[in-house]
């Protein structure tokens, strides 16, 4: 093997890797077809509203957008919103969340997952995550409940879907409601075509630039609940509801509307989806093979009845034991200097956020003290989840999509470094 890229040696990456988003001449189009058409918001004015001449009908971008990503995921409605934490705030507010009660979420995701409970001055209330899938941990669930519980929030990270079978049943017991955050889930199913989003009594999924749909910015909300669906309808639109006067309203809501240029992309790069997904998954595979070769790197157990995936992140678990006692920091440096872009993930759980450290819970003018005869102790959290802990000082491993969207020849290049680093383990440490 020859001298490690850190140490002055050449790098096991040879060539770059797909850049993403991938785009084309149909983006492009769909672009200048909104540009030229002159609607550019999906309630936009024809020309006879303008004093004009009435026109041919303009269906809006985001309104075909929303049908066309309902159905990919078998969902009976969808709406579109400006990004992915917009969809966990309207989604919190649709069901009804009231200061001082409490959801019960994983501390190992994006911190909007939190936020939006606590814009509803509600609180977050961590469960630690299943050591093998680095999803929510069902069997921890029931000990977190309490009477101040209302909602369950799972996250389908890293695109493996949590296992909302358990989650469901816990949640039907206790009379508590259920949300899914499948932000980075796009196009992810089970055997027998259930699609993330079907699951729970709503799905939110974002549109931002690192998810495997993207328009830069977005969001997106599916339900198979018609009342869900206009309480989301009547929050992203300003408090309006489909049979009221343009300027009554009937809740305190945003306006959290999708312009008309991402619906348009994003109805051309959800085209797209299906051949990318099906590319990560051939590729993926290959590498989960491949890499079984290799001691110390365990790849997250995947759903045993998945179906399709999107691989938004590949996640591995580090055993620096079988790396000669490598610490996870030196292995990650190393391999980014042999040109693969890794790295590990969050440097702490949710409950480790400053913003618990700056926001009043316990005063008696807190909104999240209604109802409470004590706040909760954030700090507790790091105890109760020593497998996030662990995940976020030393074991959990990175790759993005992206890597796994060329051929087979470029996998191998990861390989390589991978097998680079590990035959000098022992020199790095």
């Amino acid at each position: 093997m020859s001298r490690l890229a850190i140490h002055g040696g050449p790098k096991a990456v040879t060539r770059p890797f797909p850049v993403w988003p991938e785009w084309n001449d149909d983006d492009r189009r769909a672009v200048v077809q909104v540009l030229e058409s002159g609607k550019w918001w999906m309630y936009g004015y024809d020309a006879k509203q303008l004093g004009g001449t009435a026109g041919p009908p303009q269906r809006s971008q985001v309104e075909q957008f929303e049908e066309e990503f309902a159905a990919l995921h078998r969902i009976r409605h969808g709406l579109a919103v400006t990004n992915g934490t917009t969809a966990l705030d309207i989604c919190m507010r649709a069901i009804g969340l009231q200061p001082g009660d409490e959801v019960i979420t994983t501390p190992y995701t994006f911190f909007a997952t939190s936020s939006c409970i606590l814009n509803a001055n509600a609180l977050p209330v961590y469960v630690d995550i299943d050591p093998e899938t680095y999803n929510i941990d069902p069997t921890k669930i029931e000990a977190a409940i309490t009477e101040r519980t209302r909602a369950i929030l799972p996250v389908h990270f890293a695109g493996e879907l949590a296992d909302m079978e358990a989650i469901n049943r816990i949640a039907a017991r206790h009379g508590l409601r259920v949300i899914e955050d499948a932000a980075q889930a796009h196009g992810v199913s089970l055997m027998g075509g259930r699609y993330a989003g079907s699951f729970a009594e709503a799905g939110i999924f974002s549109f931002q630039m690192s998810k495997c749909l993207t328009a830069g910015e977005g969001g997106a909300i599916l339900t198979n609940s018609d009342e869900f669906a206009e309480a989301a309808w009547s929050l992203r639109h300003v408090g309006r509801t489909k049979d009221s006067l343009w300027y009554e309203h009937r809740r305190l809501a945003w306006n959290s509307r999708m312009s008309e240029w991402q619906g348009a992309v994003l109805r051309t790069q959800l085209r797209k989806l299906p051949g990318q997904n099906a590319r990560r998954m051939a590729n993926v595979k290959y590498f989960f093979e491949r890499l079984k070769q290799i001691d110390g790197l365990t790849p997250v157990r995947l759903p045993p009845d998945g179906d399709q995936h999107c691989h938004y992140l590949v996640m591995l678990r580090y055993d620096a034991a079988k790396w000669d006692g490598l610490p996870r920091a030196k292995f990650l440096e190393a391999m980014n200097a042999e040109g693969v872009p890794v790295t590990s993930g969050y440097s702490f759980g949710s409950f480790d956020n400053p913003v618990f450290r700056t926001l009043d819970l316990s005063s008696p003018r807190s909104p999240y003290m209604i109802g409470r005869s004590k706040p909760i102790d954030y700090r507790s959290f790091a105890e109760q989840c020593p497998v996030t802990v662990r995940a976020c000082r030393e074991e959990a491993v990175w790759l993005m999509h992206n890597l796994f969207l060329g051929e087979a020849r470029d996998v191998d290049m990861i390989l390589d470094a991978i097998a680079k680093v590990k035959e000098s383990a022992a020199e790095l440490r």
